[in-house]
């Protein structure tokens, strides 16, 4: 096995918490090319990785042969296929790639010729690590275990001094938290008055706020935001995804709820405080930030079955107060020794630890 393409097709988060199936496979032999296939949009932040070698995209859906042709003349010895989806297995087997890894039990499961057993719904294990069992598939039965890790590139830090420089703030001197409000729909979250009084808390106590989001978020982040100018302000929408990454290695914090800046604020090694709800297939034992120094709250209900956009008992979220998740939020930012330089470690915040960060 000397050329793997890894395949994560789907959003920024999944793909993030896939990338130890990268390390796992360099761990074993340094020397194997390593190509992730992702969604178009997440690519750069898959090359920000240390343990990816090249990253590959998604064509057009109506010219599936030019995606064929693209994997042909890769060459791969092998596809670990982690977000199995019937056109991409179409593709994996057309290209004729020797070993096709994928999960079983599925309609088109017969396209991959090494198919794993893996329940992911109700299995009550991390995506990280079920993402690293079908390393099965390869007749693995260990492998290091790690969290994601990405790297923001040196331009990106001078992108990001223009950026803080047109918010007012100088990045070397005035230490922020970022809070980001917004999930895309994918979790129960915070009511955005909220995260407002969240901010307004956090500048009451030294700290400044960049709210981020993206551009279908910007109303949301201007609500949080409120009036307040100084001291608060909102990037929604102004970042890409390496300047987002640039940022939030530099914050001293983020706060936030179950999303995928979330997962690339724990890869860029800063301590996340995050909010989850209790719907059983949303949870932190899943779903949560990997690492140390992180702090998750969830309300004091029942693990539910819940749809995401309708809660039995009105809106559990409300019971998780401003102030625990503030003090929280006030304890990472304090530990944060370092002014403009790379983070180094950051004692735990007490409260509930984030489940799935051993290695």
């Amino acid at each position: 096995m000397k050329n793997v393409l890894i395949t994560r097709t789907d959003r920024l988060g999944d793909v993030i918490l896939s990338l130890p199936v990268a390390a796992a496979i360099k761990g074993a032999d340094p020397q194997t090319r390593v190509t992730f296939l992702v969604a178009e949009p997440v690519a750069p932040i898959v090359s920000l990785c240390p343990w990816v070698d090249d990253c590959l995209t998604l064509g057009e859906e109506g010219d599936p042969s030019s995606n064929v042709a693209r994997l042909r003349e890769r060459g791969f010895d092998t596809a670990v296929c982690l977000y199995p989806r019937p056109p991409l297995a179409s593709r994996l087997k057309q290209a004729r790639i020797p070993v096709r890894v994928g999960t079983a039990r599925r309609w088109y499961s017969w396209r991959f010729n090494r198919s794993v057993n893996v329940s992911r719904a109700s299995s009550g294990r991390h995506e990280r690590d079920l993402n690293l069992e079908l390393l099965r598939g390869l007749g693995w039965t260990q492998w290091t275990r790690v969290d994601p890790v990405c790297v923001p590139a040196q331009k990106s830090q001078g992108a990001l001094r223009i950026l803080l420089d047109k918010a007012g703030f100088d990045w070397k001197q005035h230490p922020y938290a970022v809070v980001h409000p917004g999930c895309g729909g994918s979790a129960r979250n915070w009511k955005p008055e909220r995260y407002r009084q969240l901010c307004q808390t956090l500048k009451e106590n030294g700290l400044a706020v960049l709210v981020t989001g993206s551009n279908s978020e910007k109303q949301l982040a201007a609500d949080v935001v409120g009036e307040t100018k100084d001291g608060i302000a909102s990037l929604a929408g102004a970042t890409d995804l390496t300047t987002l990454a640039a940022l939030l290695q530099q914050a001293s914090v983020f706060v936030g709820p179950s999303t995928g800046p979330m997962h690339l604020a724990a890869a860029v090694g800063t301590p996340v405080v995050a909010l989850f709800g209790p719907v059983r297939t949303t949870g932190p034992d899943r779903w949560g930030p990997l690492g140390t120094g992180h702090q998750v709250f969830v309300p004091p209900v029942d693990t539910c079955d819940c749809r995401i956009d309708h809660c039995r008992v009105g809106d559990c979220m409300d019971m998780i107060e401003v102030q625990p998740v503030a003090d929280a939020a006030l304890r990472a930012a304090a530990s944060d020794k370092r002014v403009g330089q790379p983070r180094g470690s950051v004692e735990k915040a007490p409260g509930q630890e984030c489940p799935g960060h051993q290695t």
